[in-house]
């Protein structure tokens, strides 16, 4: 994400120590999501809503007002991410919010195909609203499918464009693999739409296997969370999918999955998401905090399974 030039120099300044952090976390154990290691002694000095620095040696980074939290040895991991979600599906985002971010949740990327044929472009625009001013980051991908039904799927070239623009859009939400392949004239335009905006599509392959999956990732689709065995993931992992592991309240396929952890592969495309979590679940289990901690009891490596719900 951009800072924008103003908030980058004032970054670099604080990393160097010509100015100050604003708060400063001291005596940290970090767990490194890049190289997969736990440094012991940390610190990360944190300038606005921005972090300047993590390292071994903050004290040029720290000044006389600078707030100091000393963690104590405790290990600290960057926020949690659910990659592939439904938002509008049974709440608010302010009350949905209330559950999810105790647990570390920090971004959420939501379909938004529920408003779109019923309430229109404005329906979704007025969906997008809503994330604006949270506590954390929401982002969304446009409304592609809301059923294989003809009628509820697509969207007009014009209105594909409007969301497109926007920042919060960080892509084309789920298209059906059979419509595509059915659709082909019709889609890949909307495809071509996407991707010169350097934007994403996101995948829905269930069923798809051998040629015809083939065909898909030929369109250009980059992820999917529709993989219900780990030969279903495996064969995705093998086209270059991001594979989207689904545990929540629509699909609970981790531990079914989470045989593939012996299959001495590599884990980089694979990501822990929820694809929707119903309100007592939420409020019993908690959220992207349940979902890690089940893969890492049913025996994933814990940094693995961190990575799997933050760099992945």
């Amino acid at each position: 994400m951009n800072t924008g030039s103003k908030n980058t120099k004032e970054l670099i300044r604080v990393a160097l120590g010509y100015e100050k952090a604003d708060i400063a976390i001291i005596n940290a154990t970090l767990l490194n999501v890049y190289s997969g290691e736990i440094l012991e002694g940390c610190s990360i000095g944190i300038k606005g809503e921005w972090i300047a620095y993590t390292g071994l040696d903050a004290e040029n980074t720290i000044g006389s007002h600078t707030k100091i939290i000393d963690a104590g040895g405790r290990t600290v991991i960057p926020g949690l991410i659910d990659g592939h979600t439904h938002l509008a599906w049974l709440y608010s985002i302010d009350e949905f919010l209330k559950y999810a971010v105790p647990g570390g949740t920090t971004l959420i990327i939501t379909e938004t195909l529920e408003p779109y044929p019923v309430a229109g472009l404005a329906g979704v625009v007025d969906f997008l609203q809503s994330f604006d001013k949270q506590p954390i980051k929401i982002l969304g991908t446009a409304p592609y499918m809301a059923s294989i039904s003809n009628k509820a799927r697509g969207i007009p070239k014009k209105d594909l464009q409007i969301l497109l623009e926007r920042e919060d859009i960080v892509g084309l939400g789920e298209s059906y693999w059979q419509s595509v392949l059915q659709n082909i004239d019709q889609t890949l335009p909307l495809y071509h739409e996407t991707l010169k905006c350097g934007k994403s599509l996101e995948g829905h392959s269930a069923g798809a296997s051998g040629n015809k999956l083939a065909a898909y990732a030929a369109a250009g689709i980059s992820s999917c969370h529709e993989p219900i065995r780990a030969k279903e993931v495996m064969e995705r992992l093998r086209l270059g999918f991001y594979v989207m592991i689904r545990e929540g309240s629509i699909r609970s396929d981790l531990e079914t999955i989470s045989k593939i952890k012996d299959n001495h592969i590599d884990f980089r495309r694979l990501i822990l998401v929820t694809d929707g979590v119903e309100p007592t679940d939420l409020i019993k289990k908690g959220y992207m905090d349940h979902v890690v901690q089940k893969a890492i009891d049913i025996g994933f490596n814990p940094v693995t399974a961190i990575q799997m719900a933050t760099i992945n």
